[in-house]
């Protein structure tokens, strides 16, 4: 408490010596700036140019045979997608954070698309999207291979 008094009036009495010694500083009147004369607008218009001919007369062509209708194949029914199913293909993690550094690793290696999946407070599992069966030991292959990590069902 006595160091931040003496801090304080010491400040003071060196900041009232600089004042005494060298005197007030004068500071610069503020100059204010001098309006610049509004003068009306005046609206330019240009004449229209005339428009040029686009539809110049050309002459018929010639009537030929008609071409014979295609034969037109019957459009098949679209295709329902297949459903999207997630596999979740390591052990839960601890944190969020673990788990979304380990997503932003594989993300950058195998540019897959991964998602954290919170199962239980402390316990977040990461996973990837896939449609069938072929399609999952693909990406769990790729993922091995770029990781050198050894995962199960690869």
């Amino acid at each position: 408490m006595f160091r931040l008094a003496g801090l304080l009036i010491g400040s003071a009495f060196a900041v009232a010596l600089i004042l005494l010694v060298l005197g007030m500083p004068e500071l610069p009147a503020p100059v204010e700036p001098e309006p610049a004369p509004i003068e009306p607008l005046q609206a330019v218009v240009d004449p229209p140019e005339p428009a040029p001919e686009i539809f110049a007369e050309e002459p018929e062509p010639e009537p030929g045979p008609e071409p014979e209708p295609a034969l037109q194949e019957p459009e098949p029914p679209p295709l329902e997608p297949e459903p999207v199913q997630w596999h979740a293909f390591w052990s839960p993690f601890g944190s969020r954070i673990a788990a979304n550094g380990f997503v932003t690793r594989l993300e950058s290696v195998t540019g897959f698309d991964y998602r954290v999946v919170k199962v239980d407070n402390g316990a977040f599992e990461v996973a990837f999207a896939y449609t069938n069966d072929a399609e999952r030991e693909r990406m769990l292959s790729t993922i091995a291979a770029a990781t050198g990590l050894d995962l199960p069902d690869s």
